[in-house]
């Protein structure tokens, strides 16, 4: 049985991403997509949940006055507020989205023709694109189930009702069975629709940035390249190192210009992403001290583990970085070049130092430091209002 390709295997991944988009009516990478039908039934749905919890707030503030139910509401409205800002941005980004794709398309279509080295980065990229989707979809499925399985488990062994989210539907009595069915059919619905959403827009963001790494890889194979021809006796009549040299210093700008638009079309995405999950994660945790959420447990788990995703891949980038910077600096066998080589190799080591990483918004870098940054803020928020009621 001959092997698979990795333009194949990408192609394949590809295909499973468009599929989850698509059911969200959000499958841009397509040439011919539209707002259609579901693009707008999702939007609506956003906007119901929106104003469902703006009803909830308010019942709380006014009617229970109990402000502490508030903290509970706002748990899963950050979610929300993720998919629509994700949703929104695949929307008015897709030529971005679609660029990306087809240049990554085109890396693994004639790369994957070249030697063994080339090959063998190739794989493990498509390796680790396709653990992250994984891992990924392992943690949606954990959380949805860890979230909705709450409320049977209490209403079976501790004839208990409780609901699986926080927000009411106005004209419906919670406190009757018939309100209690509908409201949490309506929330497991809001649920498994937000995660579906959610997961689709994730992937795309994983995959782009997964593969910054294989640039680099892919960098210093060319540089391999280019240092054997160097060693060449004959080099300077056969010309061949210009040609090599000069396809290195048009990848690096491909390079930049790969992070540049990722850093563009995500600009809010991951400002967003950080703001909401630290919103989340304090509200979630100041609930379940109280005991206000036992469902919260899952979810919790669900919003730390993304957040230092998220910061992982910022980090993954950055290390990128240094690699480019590392084989401008130690892998060129510089000195059998020219003086015009050298001095475009000295301006090509210039720009990679300047190449910056993926931000939030345009205050911090997004690394692993941010999100322990990010944690000790949400610990002493958190404590903050632990303190305030006591």
């Amino acid at each position: 049985m001959p092997l698979k390709r990795a333009v194949e295997s990408f192609e394949a991944i590809i295909r499973i991403i468009r599929l989850c988009s698509a059911v969200c009516g959000a499958d841009v990478v397509d040439p011919d997509y539209r707002v259609n039908p579901l693009t707008v039934f999702v939007l609506v749905a956003i906007n119901l949940y929106l104003v469902c919890t703006g009803y909830t707030i308010y019942v709380d503030i006014y009617i229970e006055r109990d402000w502490t139910k508030v903290l509970q509401t706002l748990c899963l409205l950050g979610s929300a507020v993720q998919g629509y800002c994700k949703l929104l941005n695949a929307i008015l980004g897709k030529e971005n989205l679609r660029f990306l794709v087809h240049e990554l398309h085109q890396i693994y279509e004639e790369y994957d023709k070249k030697d063994a080295d080339y090959r063998c980065y190739l794989g493990k990229s498509i390796d680790g694109v396709s653990k992250s989707i994984k891992l990924i979809l392992a943690i949606y499925v954990a959380s949805v189930i860890g979230i909705i399985s709450v409320v049977p488990i209490y209403r079976l062994f501790f004839h208990e009702n409780i609901f699986v989210m926080q927000f009411l539907l106005p004209g419906i009595d919670p406190e009757t069975e018939f309100g209690y069915i509908v409201m949490n059919c309506m929330h497991c619905t809001c649920i498994i629709l937000g995660a579906f959403g959610n997961f689709a827009a994730d992937t795309y963001f994983f995959t782009y940035v997964s593969h910054i790494p294989l640039l680099t890889n892919i960098l210093k194979c060319k540089i391999r390249d280019l240092n054997e021809e160097l060693e060449e006796p004959d080099m300077r009549n056969t010309n061949k190192y210009s040609i090599l040299f000069k396809d290195i210093l048009r990848w690096h700008q491909k390079y930049m210009k790969f992070i540049s638009i990722i850093k563009a079309t995500y600009f809010w995405v991951v400002l967003v992403e950080m703001g909401t999950i630290a919103l989340s994660i304090a509200s979630t945790l100041f609930c379940l001290l109280l005991g206000k959420w036992v469902g919260g447990h899952g979810y919790l788990i669900y919003c730390f583990v993304m957040l230092y995703l998220y910061c992982g891949l910022g980090t993954l980038v950055e290390i990128s970085n240094d690699g480019v910077i590392d084989s401008c600096y130690n892998d060129v066998i510089w000195y059998k070049l020219p003086v015009p080589e050298k001095k475009m190799l000295r301006m090509m080591l210039m720009m990679a130092q300047n190449t910056s990483g993926l931000t939030v918004g345009a205050v911090m870098p997004l690394t692993m430091n941010t999100g322990l940054q990010l944690t000790k803020a949400i610990y002493t928020w958190t404590m903050m209002l632990i303190n305030f009621i006591n």
